[in-house]
């Protein structure tokens, strides 16, 4: 049994005394600024773009991020190398010198423990790795004639945060394009990322796994508080990414498989095929096909297509079983839930009903709250727990 599996689904609370910042609180005194990170909110406004209240004003906007991605994963490495454009839209009323970009795969580079929850993050046979490695980072400007050129840019790392300065100022209304190349050793757990050993071979979760843009709103301009492995925000836009990796292993990964008589079998179509239409879970990849796998030459490239979300994450292994039910959503629309999970954290006692309280729960609160948007919603088991991303579950 996975030693990690908590079962999937499950709440954690975890509650821990702060006696400082209770000090700290019960230290102010009038005529002196709080600077409490528990201090009240104090919105900017009102204005048009916030009401007092901090609701939307008429002129309230966000900013726009779009990413196209390339990466491959080299299991004998452990190490993911990717390219990506960013496509930045300015939609703030000001003139943007620099922007932020967030580097959370750079956690696991902090050789100390900074919070309670880092004990958690980082289990004490954690790996520590140096985080990411940037190649290159370039302004794509569009040209007459449909050339374009590009002009390499200045970055400074702090932490968790990358600030890129620009070789031209970006306008209200402003379009940038950003190109970056990067690479990074996954480490065994860190963060809201990782990866476990089986007998059919390594299982990843990889999150948090690519240079994104930082929040820039109308209250505090830039978001550039470091990444300390909890929780964090970001620009919502579409997403096209493509993962490369050795040809024998299964991904799971956010928003719509865009290719899937490349990478899947003719069985596994179909079984898909038999799911999108069954209220029952119907397996996709059982632990007879696992056992089955040859060890292929080669790899494989699995491209993926999500709109309006804010990020994207996958799962990949050659020990994943995989099986997937009917989504029942409001209005006779429809999406498939599904869990990949090692073959040997199968059962009614564990994994084996994960799609059935995923399918479960996407419809009641769809019924109750809000219809989900997206096609897919897939639970993942493996060594990194407790973290919820667009359309898929760790």
């Amino acid at each position: 049994m996975n030693k990690y599996l908590v079962g999937p689904i499950a709440v954690v609370i975890l509650a821990f005394p702060f006696p400082a910042a209770a000090q700290r609180l019960a230290a102010t005194r009038p005529g002196v600024p709080d600077t409490s990170p528990f201090r009240p909110l104090a919105w900017a406004g009102p204005n048009s773009y916030r009401t007092a209240s901090g609701m939307p004003g008429p002129n309230y906007w966000q900013q726009k991020a779009d990413y196209t991605i390339k990466a491959s994963l080299e299991p004998s490495t452990q190490t993911i190398q990717g390219s990506e454009t960013i496509t930045y839209t300015n939609n703030s009323p000001d003139t943007l010198r620099f922007v932020w970009l967030q580097l959370d795969m750079n956690l696991g580079s902090r050789k100390s423990r900074n919070s309670p929850l880092d004990f958690f993050f980082f289990p004490e046979d954690s790996t520590f790795h140096v985080g990411a490695t940037i190649e290159r980072i370039q302004a794509v400007h569009a040209g007459a004639g449909g050339k374009s050129t590009s002009a390499t840019l200045s970055w400074w790392v702090n932490s968790t945060m990358m600030r890129v300065d620009l070789d031209r100022p970006l306008a209200p209304k402003g379009v940038l394009s950003l190109d970056i190349g990067w690479h990074y050793q996954v480490p065994t757990q860190g963060g809201r990322t990782g990866r476990q050993q089986f007998p059919e071979g390594w299982l990843y979760q990889i999150a948090q796994w690519y240079p994104r843009m930082a929040v820039y709103d109308d209250i505090s301009g830039w978001d550039t508080l470091p990444y300390l492995g909890q929780e964090f925000y970001l620009e919502y836009g579409t997403f096209d990414y493509a993962v490369t990796l050795p040809a024998d292993m299964l991904v799971a990964g956010s928003g719509e498989l865009l290719n899937p008589a490349e990478v899947l079998t003719p069985l596994e179509r179909e079984r898909l095929v038999q799911a999108r239409a069954s209220d029952k879970t119907v397996m996709v990849r059982t632990a007879d096909d696992v056992v089955a796998t040859l060890p292929a030459n080669g790899s494989k490239t699995w491209r993926f297509h999500m709109d309006r979300t804010r990020d994207v994450s996958f799962a990949a292994s050659r020990a994943f079983v995989w099986d997937a039910a009917r989504i029942d959503l409001p209005g006779g629309k429809t999406a498939l839930a599904q869990s990949v999970y090692p073959a040997e954290d199968g059962g009614d006692a564990a994994w084996g009903r994960s799609t059935e309280y995923l399918k479960f729960a996407v419809e009641e609160f769809s019924r109750r709250w809000f219809v989900y948007p997206w096609p897919n919603a897939i639970n993942v088991g493996g060594p990194v727990g407790g973290m919820e991303y667009p359309a898929l579950l760790f």
